[in-house]
């Protein structure tokens, strides 16, 4: 390979990007450190994917924009400088997904913007590079996969002749991140300058896409039409159909898309199946709509939750693309559909600007949720006995702490509520504050069936293993496993799928640790009505295991034949 000016340039990128990510590690500072990370990430795969590209027609002030916003973002979301603004893990893990998508949005607009016709993008740019940057990216994942197996045979040769300071600088952090970056660097060079190869992977995606889009249309007929005859109680019933009915809508969206294409292109379906997925279009907001109001009614019972919130929010943005799906249905125009290359990007943008909203501190989800919270108790719409203290004081962040000390000022004061209804409430706040509510840090909520063993507070303890047991909680059965008059304690989590059942047993120092598994068998809650009922014994194994030196062989017996 001839390393020209180009290669150059994407190396050195991929070079400041290794040196910089190395030394992110060592702030301790997460606010600073995942501001600096983001820049980097942001702004260097912006910078690759330019190339020359970033110096014409201010581009290059978008690119700058673009990381500086996303930087600041990122350093108020991790940001521990003070209790006040200390990180909640939902909101970092909401920024951490969604910064991915507002990224690869915005990188779809920039790199279209050296190449637009007047104010705007074209829209066979956008479509272009949305497709081909999602390939770019993943071959250089590839060839950063590639290298390492490459490095790790390298080193397990030399290793085998006895020299080991190769593997030595292999494992160092800075050769991990600096080579990392470069090689990655370099594989989005070369699927830049691959056109062919990465519009041939387009074409293969987008020919899957018109050969499933008929499928996705069709179940999505069915379900609607099925609807007026099973009724909509079962729909309420699962507790899962948001997402279900969302994830529905989005892959007949993205598919509709990935057969439109720019609109310039002809679709090669027959007028019968151009008609119903017409159809099915018509459907789609239906769906959306179901989907709303499930999370709606979910709300009105339980209020606002972050979780809830971005659920409604995902639901408003599906709502409006399958409008402007529906819309081009109806609207007469040159080409089937080509009314999708005016909203597609608005909506992109829309969406944009909403996730960007959403992880700043004047529209944080995380405030609304702990207003709604309080303001639902005070007004009778929650329970004083059923209020959920631990979630407003644990799970809401800074916002939901700040929320709970003024509520339970304000109930001392006699401010609020009844004098009854005060009690009761203030004995919830001060058991949550204390750590003594189900949902409190580390806290696991545990049953025993039947006596407890000599120590079985340690079970309590977060570091003893086997599952989390947070609520609803796990069941604990004292039952002597291997016959040697000693009880183990056997785990059973209180869930209806299937789990390894994890055992205790006590060593000499009177400590409970972990001892082994049981896998496969029933439900667990009907495990633990099936204990309850005496129904559970335990069996001698009819093969004893083989110890050979400190091997130990544990028989696997064959199934037998079925009658």
């Amino acid at each position: 390979m001839v390393i020209t000016r180009s290669i150059k340039a994407c190396l050195a990128i991929g070079l400041v990007q290794g040196v910089l990510l190395w030394l992110a590690r060592s702030i301790t500072e997460n606010g600073i450190k995942f501001a600096l990370v983001t820049a980097v990430l942001v702004g260097g795969i912006n910078l690759l994917l330019l190339g020359d590209n970033v110096r014409h027609r201010g581009t290059g002030w978008l690119v700058l924009g673009l990381t500086a916003v996303m930087s600041a973002i990122s350093a108020w979301v991790f940001w521990e400088g003070g209790e006040q603004w200390r990180s909640s893990s939902w909101l970092t893990g909401s920024w951490t997904c969604f910064a991915v998508v507002i990224t690869y949005i915005c990188t779809a607009f920039i790199l279209s913007w050296p190449t637009r016709e007047g104010r705007y993008p074209r829209y066979e740019d956008l479509f272009r590079h949305a497709w081909d940057t999602v390939f770019i990216v993943l071959l250089g994942l590839l060839l950063n996969g590639v290298f390492w197996a490459l490095i790790l045979l390298w080193g397990s040769l030399f290793k085998m002749l006895g020299i080991v300071a190769l593997n030595k600088v292999f494992s160092t952090d800075g050769f991990i991140y600096i080579s990392t970056a470069m090689v990655f660097a370099l594989g989005l060079k070369m699927g830049r300058d691959n056109d062919r190869v990465i519009g041939l992977l387009r074409g293969i995606l987008l020919t899957l896409c018109r050969f499933l889009l008929p499928l996705g249309a069709l179940i999505a007929l069915v379900f609607t039409f099925a609807l007026p005859f099973t009724g909509l109680e079962p729909i309420w019933d699962t507790g899962y159909s948001t997402p279900i009915m969302v994830c529905l809508v989005a892959v007949n969206l993205f598919l509709l898309n990935g057969v439109v294409q720019d609109g310039e292109h002809e679709i090669g379906y027959p007028t019968w199946l151009l008609r119903m997925i017409d159809l099915c279009l018509l459907c789609l907001p239906v769906l959306v709509v179901l989907a709303g109001y499930s999370t709606w009614l979910r709300i009105e019972q339980y209020g606002l939750t972050p979780s809830r919130l971005l659920a409604m929010l995902l639901v408003a943005v599906m709502l409006v693309h399958s409008l402007a799906a529906a819309w081009a249905v109806v609207l007469p125009q040159r080409q089937w559909l080509w009314r999708l290359r005016v909203s597609n990007p608005v909506i992109a943008l829309l969406s944009v600007l909403l996730l960007l909203a959403i992880h700043t501190p004047w529209f944080s989800p995380l405030q609304f949720s702990a207003q709604n919270q309080v303001n639902r108790v005070l007004s009778g719409k929650s329970s004083v006995e059923t209020f959920d203290a631990d979630t407003l004081r644990y799970r809401l962040g800074p916002p939901g702490k700040q929320a709970f000390e003024a509520l339970r000022a304000q109930v001392e004061q006699g401010q609020v509520l009844s004098a009854s209804a005060r009690d009761v409430l203030l004995k919830r706040l001060k058991d949550a504050d204390m750590g003594n509510g189900v949902r409190a840090p580390n806290d696991r909520v545990l049953e025993w069936i039947g006596p407890e063993v000599e120590g079985s507070e340690q079970f309590g303890e977060p570091g003893i293993g086997g599952q989390p047991c947070w609520a609803p909680g796990c069941v604990l059965w004292a039952v002597d496993l291997n016959q040697d008059g000693q009880m183990e304690v056997l785990q059973l989590p209180k869930q209806k799928w299937s789990d390894p059942l994890y055992f205790f047993t006590r060593d000499a120092q009177g400590r409970w640790k972990r001892a082994g598994t049981y896998e496969g068998g029933d439900s667990p809650l009907e495990m633990i009505e099936q204990i309850r009922e005496g129904q559970v014994k335990v069996v001698k194994p009819r093969y004893q295991a083989l110890q050979i030196g400190s091997t130990e062989l544990n028989p696997e017996l064959d199934r037998e034949p079925q009658p």
